[in-house]
């Protein structure tokens, strides 16, 4: 599936900040190669199970998975140079942020325990196909050179592209309230680029979108625009 520059661009600047927070709160130390499995996997998000569902890693769902799901086809390279078409389930996520959660759910499982290890963005990939994450004999190859296309050992480095709002600690369920008490801006026009910096549907104003902000605020890890 192709997409352009821009999009790729577009993405990436979308993604990685999500999966610094995570990956980094997580105890891991390279993130470029996680940035990388989204932009090959979701093909930047122009994929179904990526635009729609929010799974940008290919993740299925297994035995132990009990969230929501959906049903897609897939390619599977069970021999080397040769790919089957299969139909497998998937898991699905209401928004980037909870996918991004589920990916660093998933990776917590005993098998993956070495990437938390993982000093390099190669070692990463190669520490993720011999755990089994792909079937595909190039998997390794493949997203080493999409950290090196799009530079993405860049967000590697800690707190250099990523900046938190203070964390809230009041009691208003307010996001209005809750913004002006950690000093920031509370007006619907910069609560909108707020939002789009940390969600990718549409701002409204809905009690909904103000309360997954305000949970992220009380967390700490509300991202500035």
């Amino acid at each position: 599936m192709g997409y352009s520059a821009s999009q790729a661009k577009a993405f990436i600047e979308h993604i990685a900040p999500l999966i610094q927070r995570e990956g980094f709160a997580r105890g891991y130390s390279i993130v470029s190669t996680t940035i990388a499995q989204a932009v090959i996997e979701g093909a930047c998000a122009t994929s179904k199970l990526a635009r729609d569902y929010h799974n940008h890693f290919g993740m299925k769902c297994g035995k132990s998975y009990k969230g929501k799901s959906v049903n897609m086809r897939t390619k599977e390279e069970y021999t080397p140079g040769t790919l089957t078409d299969i139909r497998d389930n998937f898991r699905a996520y209401d928004s980037d942020v909870e996918g991004v959660e589920g990916y660093y759910d998933f990776i917590n499982a005993k098998r993956y325990a070495n990437l938390r290890e993982a000093k390099t963005y190669r070692q990463f990939a190669e520490y993720l196909k011999a755990d089994g994450w792909a079937t595909s004999s190039t998997y390794v190859n493949t997203l080493c050179n999409t950290v090196k296309k799009y530079d993405l050992t860049r967000f590697d480095e800690k707190n250099i592209h990523i900046s938190y709002f203070p964390k809230y600690e009041g009691n208003y369920d307010s996001i209005v309230m809750a913004l002006a008490s950690v000093g920031a801006d509370s007006d619907i026009t910069y609560r909108r680029s707020i939002y789009n910096a940390n969600f990718t549907d549409t701002y409204t104003g809905s009690a909904k979108q103000n309360t997954s902000m305000l949970v992220l605020l009380k967390q700490g890890i509300l991202i500035k625009p």
